[in-house]
């Protein structure tokens, strides 16, 4: 029933074949192959792989974190990834990492929640990979030096976890790079992530932010 999430490629399914998403993925899943020719280009040089369009190979549930991951921050949201007759809250903890270059990033997550093993019989939490971003010719991508890209990063993946236009917490981590978040996008993310309708919004967004 986990695998039903939408963070596994989507909620469209094709009758005897599985996600409808699948079809969309290449026969060669490789990062290169899908950075160059299958990532959305959502802003000039600025590049994302999202599993909740389509989810490659290398996406998908991980029992453990690949090393040097940190965590970022944690959100509280309503759970929309499988039709549920009744809303109820869960936590979120995100992770980050670097994916074979230093200037693309892997965001994991992990969702708790106790009506989840509730209602999932056997439920157990994973590390989910669900975001790649790819920041192309952007100086300085070091996260400790040019925060604001982790922020465009949870602008992106708030809008494709589907909960920007909803009453979500987000509080960093106490990790060296959860601290780097600003106060600023802190208090102001829910508002900003809130006009996010469509890509169009969304890349409208990222060009001023």
């Amino acid at each position: 029933m986990k695998y039903l999430f939408s963070r596994y490629g989507g909620s469209s399914f094709i009758i005897g074949k599985g996600r409808a998403s699948d079809e969309k993925l290449p026969e060669d899943q490789s990062l290169d192959n899908l950075l160059d020719h299958h990532a959305t280009e959502i802003i000039e040089k600025l590049f994302f792989i999202s599993s909740y369009d389509a989810c490659p190979k290398f996406m998908g549930a991980y029992q453990r974190l690949p090393p040097k991951s940190v965590k970022i921050g944690s959100v509280e949201h309503d759970f929309f990834e499988v039709f549920m007759q009744d809303d109820f809250r869960v936590t979120t903890d995100i992770y980050i990492t670097i994916h074979d270059f230093s200037n693309v990033y892997a965001l994991f997550i992990r969702t708790n929640g106790e009506y989840l093993k509730s209602v999932f019989e056997g439920y157990k939490p994973s590390y989910d990979y669900v975001q790649t971003t790819f920041f192309r010719d952007v100086s300085p991508h070091d996260l400790r030096l040019n925060p604001k890209l982790m922020e465009i990063m949870l602008l992106i993946l708030f809008y494709k976890m589907g909960i920007n236009e909803t009453d979500f917490n987000f509080q960093p981590s106490k990790t060296f790079l959860g601290k780097r978040i600003s106060k600023k996008f802190i208090e102001n993310v829910n508002t900003l992530s809130a006009g996010i309708k469509s890509d169009e919004d969304l890349k409208k967004l990222l060009e001023i932010y």
